[in-house]
């Protein structure tokens, strides 16, 4: 029987509202005071819940934020999830009922290859999946990933999913090519965005040679008979052996989606260990998102305790929202917060608490900038106020007319009641696209 969660109670911590033009840090005691020795459950979104809002603005405050998603984050999209009842497990076994199978996670083993109508079952899901992935638009979860790169906050996005739609975005995505191999691991790291920890399904990778290859309608054709197309690298080297007169390779490899199967080496293995060890001994993580995932792969389980103890160290918290309630005996001091909701609706709770921190850069630049303006509009009207009230008190005629200094206290009102409107009309802007943004 699952353990439930018990709640515990935190210390609240008087956390001053965000403003534009000057954004507090948490001190570490602060940030220390909202971590916990369980897990602590939210069975909703509550607003007027203090702990669950200290917890928000603290997300707020962060500077480096590591995430790791699961296939929660997608279903939104159209794309299934593996676990769930309506998951990719259960419509393999629903859809094959043929198959002799103790679980859908069997279609996902590398075991599979052994057995004729295990791999022609695997093509042809492949292909539906490959196709209902082409037809998916990132999420509101997606977009808030790639928020998190635009304010600069985002230090690494590791993905269990193999549908690639974070790509859509413009964040850059780990891949299994040349460039990785010629340039080098800080050349290639520093500049990624989202690591997929278990593949990618829009592209195709050899058996035998490891070659990688795009869809096509062709190859999607024989995915869809159930039969995985042959290796256009082998069979054309197998061509130019028999041309020269050499003995044909015995075998020619077959091309599958470029996933990582249970049970295989990861090709990219050594590559994300790497990056990892760099993002924890270098990162400086300081809040850690863990997104629409149950945290059942082993490999995933490690990355999360690594990751934890360092954002820990650093005085930050590690928040999981999965729909899913997670026994608090086995995560215990390594999760802090567990938000039970959808993931979407998480990021629509956030758009309302911490509405600025759904900025653009651009757009807090802009503020501060009026601001800064203001402010030094404010000091030139209180310099000219002083000179003003000097030259009346020592009761001397003033070095130039009144009018004068009148006329140009009316300018400097006027340049701030311009610069108020402008920053007026920014947020409306703000708040417009924001609304757009929400409607669609």
């Amino acid at each position: 029987m699952k353990s439930v969660p018990i709640k515990r109670e935190v210390r609240e911590v008087d956390i001053p509202s965000p403003t534009v033009s000057r954004s507090p840090s948490f001190s570490y005691s602060q940030r220390a005071d909202l971590q916990t020795e369980r897990v602590m459950t939210f069975p909703q979104l509550d607003s007027s819940d203090e702990t669950l809002s200290n917890v928000t603005k603290l997300l707020n405050r962060s500077r480096k934020i590591a995430v790791l998603t699961g296939a929660g984050i997608s279903c939104n999209a159209g794309i299934p999830d593996f676990r769930s009842s309506n998951g990719l497990y259960d419509l393999v076994k629903n859809q094959f009922p043929e198959l002799t199978i103790r679980s859908g996670q069997e279609m996902f083993d590398i075991s599979l290859f052994r057995d004729e109508l295990k791999i022609s079952v695997f093509a042809t899901f492949m292909e539906k999946l490959y196709s209902s992935v082409q037809m998916a638009k990132p999420t509101k979860t997606h977009r808030f990933i790639a928020h998190l790169k635009n304010r600069n906050k985002l230090l690494r996005c590791y993905t269990q999913n193999i549908d690639g739609l974070e790509e859509t975005l413009g964040l850059i995505m780990s891949r299994d090519d040349e460039n990785r191999r010629s340039n080098g691991f800080s050349s290639i790291w520093k500049n990624l965005n989202v690591v997929q920890l278990h593949g990618d399904l829009n592209t195709l990778a050899c058996t035998k040679c490891f070659t990688i290859f795009e869809w096509n309608r062709f190859r999607a054709r024989s995915f869809r008979r159930g039969e995985l197309p042959c290796c256009p690298s082998c069979e054309e080297k197998n061509f130019k052996r028999l041309q020269e007169g050499k003995r044909s390779i015995d075998s020619v490899g077959f091309l599958r989606p470029n996933i990582v199967l249970y049970g295989e080496n990861h090709p990219t293995g050594e590559f994300i260990a790497q990056g990892l060890s760099h993002d924890i001994a270098k990162g400086k993580p300081d809040f850690l998102i863990i997104m629409g995932t149950s945290l059942k792969v082993d490999g995933v389980k490690k990355l999360v305790k690594h990751m934890s103890k360092q954002v820990h160290e650093r005085g930050g918290v590690v928040i999981l929202i999965n729909k899913t309630i997670l026994a608090d005996s086995a995560w215990a001091g390594t999760i802090d917060y567990q938000i039970c909701s959808d993931c979407d609706s998480w990021v629509s709770y956030l758009e309302k608490e911490i509405p600025d921190f759904f900025k653009t850069q651009e757009q807090i630049d802009k503020l501060r900038q009026l601001k800064r303006e203001a402010s030094e509009l404010r000091k030139q009207k209180k310099l000219l106020e002083q000179q003003h009230s000097l030259s009346s008190i020592m009761k001397t005629p003033p070095t130039t007319p009144t009018g004068k200094d009148d006329h140009t206290l009316t300018l400097l009102d006027e340049d701030m009641n311009q610069i108020k409107r402008k920053l007026i009309n920014e947020d409306d802007q703000i708040s417009n696209k924001k609304f757009k943004t929400s409607s669609s």
